[in-house]
């Protein structure tokens, strides 16, 4: 069995995944997990066989003043993410974006 943390709690892509691999029991075993706050820092991401990234925005805005956010979120986020997994030892980090 994979055991897989998935990041973006109510993110689309999370539902959609979700979905899918809960059809499949036997082979997955998911959990979720927001980025919305700094608690997921304390998460040991150690004891996932994957951590798919789907946390994000989305829909980029033309507001010129979201840039800073966006950027902060899918890009700084990602990587953070990303160099946890590793260092938690989590064996994939997957990183899915919508543009």
């Amino acid at each position: 069995m994979k055991n897989i943390l998935i990041t973006g709690t109510n993110s689309y892509s999370r539902n959609s995944l979700s979905s899918w691999l809960t059809r499949y029991p036997d082979d997955y075993s998911i959990d979720t997990i927001s980025l919305r706050d700094n608690a997921w820092k304390a998460k040991d991401f150690s004891y996932y066989d994957v951590v798919f990234h789907v946390a994000g925005i989305a829909h980029v805005s033309s507001d010129p003043n979201m840039e800073e956010e966006y950027y902060r979120v899918n890009r700084d986020l990602t990587i953070e993410t990303a160099e946890k997994a590793k260092r938690d030892g989590a064996e994939q980090f997957i990183f899915m974006t919508v543009l």
